[in-house]
């Protein structure tokens, strides 16, 4: 979807394909970007305080925390747009590029040279061969990857040209190991071990191509530097402690600036404050309110909803006005859940009715009440503990302690003690943060389930 295919939903049938849940590219931002800020802190513009950020030296290392569903990866795209004369931005999401199951240290690094140098040749800012050669010799040995996998390689990294250069060459390399941490990170996790200490050496070659980018933009008369890495906020907060606080200084040492999102559990980790003193600084983007803090509506998330709502749908002509405060009351100012009670309302709602009839169609309260109960049980399925993660297992947790957690919390807004349970239900999305105020409630759908159990 970009300017000139959107096309903004006037029939029911239209619906589900313009509230897909993702962030806007920076094409789409003109016409469905809506400023949410007086919905979320009026207080503060979080985009700016990444920009002060950055600006407290170039090696300003920024940790980008929310709700999943909160928008941050809208709002980071909107922070590129507005400050492209500022710096020049390289970005890629962990997700897209590897397994989240295989979020570490090392695959970040691996990706981070696999991005600069394929991002520095689609950008045509040349990089000096020399000291590439350097790394490009480190890594075919320590990797012991022969011109079979450089074949490959080179084939992954979109056909490149450039086998003879040095360029070519190590981005033959990278791609292999990218698709290596895409299928398990076998010859990554073979390589680099505690034992033989090559992380720090992995770390040093990530930075001397950093380095090389950064005097290539410079000799181009090009911004500084910003790396820009997306969906770690969907990792484990196992992995996400072990990247951010038991061994941060691979990261916070590379020489440029650079943009994380991260988990909002990491926030609760009884280990965060060190996070301060390894050099990072924490930005939270907090959730759209659609209740005060005493209970009563927020009338400015509710319009900021609206208005999101109605850039991509005729709102008007397709939803009934119970029905659309519905969805918002029930979806506690998640973005994404809101998107989806809609889409899947549309969806019954075109699947019941002829042709002729889904023209003149509006989605009805029942409508979007189906769509609520779909994602209510699916919320509600989170609050257990049968699949419960690795890191959780050894804290005692149950399914009826999550529950008794749930009915404690839901009795009134209140700041969160920083336990491995409440991190638990803040990553299912069974507890709100409201960040800006710092306050949490119950999500409404949990919420009403617990009530529909005490009648």
């Amino acid at each position: 979807m970009n300017n000139h295919a959107f096309k903004r939903a006037t029939k029911i049938e239209e619906i589900q394909s313009v509230l897909a849940p993702r962030p806007l590219t920076r094409e789409e931002l003109g016409i469905l970007f809506e400023e949410t800020f007086q919905a979320r802190d009026p207080h503060s513009l979080r985009r700016d305080e990444i920009a002060t950020c950055l600006k407290t030296g170039n090696m300003a290392k920024v940790l980008v925390t929310g709700h999943p569903g909160s928008g941050k990866s809208t709002e980071l795209v909107k922070f590129q747009e507005e400050h492209a004369s500022e710096y020049t931005f390289v970005s890629f999401s962990f997700l897209k590029e590897a397994q989240l199951s295989q979020a570490s240290i090392e695959s970040l690094l691996v990706l981070i040279v696999e991005t600069l140098v394929r991002e520095f040749r689609r950008l045509d800012v040349p990089l000096d061969e020399k000291p590439l050669e350097q790394v490009y010799n480190w890594f075919s040995e320590t990797f012991d990857i022969h011109e079979r996998e450089l074949d490959m390689g080179l084939a992954l990294g979109g056909g490149a040209d450039t086998k003879d250069t040095f360029w070519g060459k190590l981005l033959g390399l990278s791609a292999y190991l990218k698709s290596d941490i895409k299928a398990g990170s076998r010859t990554l996790n073979r390589s680099v071990t505690k034992e033989n200490k090559r992380l720090s050496e992995l770390a040093f070659q990530c930075n001397e191509v950093i380095r090389e980018a950064l005097l290539g933009i410079r000799n181009r008369q090009l911004p500084d530097l910003v790396i820009i890495i997306e969906d770690l906020d969907k990792v484990s907060p196992e992995a996400a402690d072990a990247i951010f606080i038991q061994n941060p200084a691979p990261l916070t040492d590379l020489g440029c600036r650079i943009i994380f999102t991260a988990p909002i559990s990491l926030l609760s980790n009884p280990r965060a404050g060190g996070l301060d003193s390894s050099g990072f600084s924490k930005v939270g983007i907090p959730m759209i309110r659609v209740c005060e803090r005493d209970g009563g509506p927020c009338k400015e998330g509710r319009e900021v909803l609206r208005k999101i709502l109605d850039s991509r749908l005729d709102v008007n002509r397709l939803i009934d006005t119970d029905a659309l405060d519905l969805a918002v009351e029930k979806t506690g100012g998640v973005l994404r859940h809101l998107f989806e009670a809609l889409g899947k309302a549309a969806e019954t709602v075109s699947q019941g009715l002829s042709r002729k009839t889904r023209q003149l169609a509006k989605i009805q309260k029942q409508d979007v009440r189906y769509g609520l109960n779909r994602l209510r049980a699916e919320l509600v399925a989170r609050v257990g503990s049968w699949n419960l993660p690795e890191e959780y297992k050894e804290h005692d947790i149950t399914t009826k302690s999550m529950w008794e957690r749930v009915r404690e919390l839901s009795k009134k807004p209140r700041r969160l003690e920083p336990d491995p349970l409440n991190m638990l239900l803040l990553e299912g999305h069974a507890i709100i943060e409201y960040n800006g105020e710092g306050w949490h409630r119950v999500h409404p759908l949990i919420q009403e389930h617990l009530l529909e159990e005490m009648t």
